[in-house]
């Protein structure tokens, strides 16, 4: 005897099959490790730029192999652990750089590893005295009590980058009101017109690929005009190079030609006004 399905399995697999087919990219985000708060807080920092769907695994794998769009059902090697799915009608690129943006602090959990080096700073702290006090003195932390403060006294590094953050250090933590955990929307995958993207080949410097390609387009303007290339980019300066060129020539021929010609006349002028100079200066040095 056979179940009959939820009919809110069928309108979930429905509705995410047909965001995937009218979605110019699809991508499959591990969600893995994100409280819910930061995760509430992803998805509204996102709003109007991509929308994350949240579901079960085997729904998404039934989505995926009912939609049309092409290449989509690459994206199922990829779902595994928590996932979800991300649409949005920008490239790939700008996806990658955004979901990376979207990464928020969390606070630490017993067993978490550190992802750098966590530093208390010494100064006085916003916890009343009590029982506190030792909680920190059994974190490590050199604490104590001033003007009936609680102080660090020392600045400390409480956990270095790469070791496991014990309960102790996570409760402490968590008094301090300190999130030390970086955590973030993780893309898998993402396809966009039957190309599946990667994070290894998304993961580009923004900047530095500006500045690549502003520099080969300056390179090539150059070798262009260099060997007279005729573009839409290059005639126009080549035509006044070439004006510049042959306005020089006869010039130094002295070609009487219109737009030589006032040139000549100019040349003549100074030339003239220079020789009268230096009369003028024979004359008086004679007198004298």
């Amino acid at each position: 005897m056979s179940s009959k399905v939820a009919e809110w399995k069928i309108n979930e697999v429905s509705n995410l099959s047909t965001r995937i087919d009218t979605s110019q990219a699809v991508g499959i985000v591990d969600i893995g490790g994100i409280p819910a708060r930061q995760l509430q807080e992803m998805r509204s920092n996102l709003r109007g730029k991509a929308d994350l769907r949240v579901s079960k695994n085997t729904l998404i794998n039934i989505a995926l192999n009912n939609a049309e769009k092409e290449g989509i059902k690459d994206l199922k090697e990829y779902l595994e652990g928590q996932t979800s799915l991300v649409f949005s009608d920008i490239n790939p690129f700008k996806l990658y750089n955004m979901l990376e943006e979207s990464k928020t602090t969390a606070p630490a959990s017993a067993g978490d590893i550190a992802q750098k080096d966590i530093v208390i700073e010494e100064g006085p702290t916003s916890l009343e005295p009590g029982p506190v006090l030792s909680d920190l003195q059994q974190a490590g932390l050199p604490a104590g009590i001033d003007g009936g403060d609680v102080v660090i006294q020392n600045t400390t590094t409480i956990v270095e980058k790469g070791e496991e953050i014990n309960a102790k250090v996570a409760d402490v933590l968590s008094k301090l009101d300190i999130e030390p955990m970086e955590v973030g929307l993780k893309l898998r995958a993402v396809v966009e017109e039957a190309t599946i993207f990667e994070p290894e080949t998304l993961e580009i410097d923004i900047d530095k690929y500006r500045e690549d390609i502003t520099q080969a387009h300056a390179r090539s303007l150059a070798l262009a005009m260099n060997i007279q290339y005729p573009t839409e980019e290059t005639i126009e300066p080549l035509i006044k190079k070439a004006y510049t060129e042959a306005l020089a020539v006869g010039i130094e021929s002295e070609i009487f030609e219109p737009e030589v010609l006032k040139k000549l006349v100019a040349k003549a002028n100074i030339d003239a006004g220079t020789i009268s100079s230096k009369i003028g200066e024979d004359f008086l040095s004679d007198e004298d």
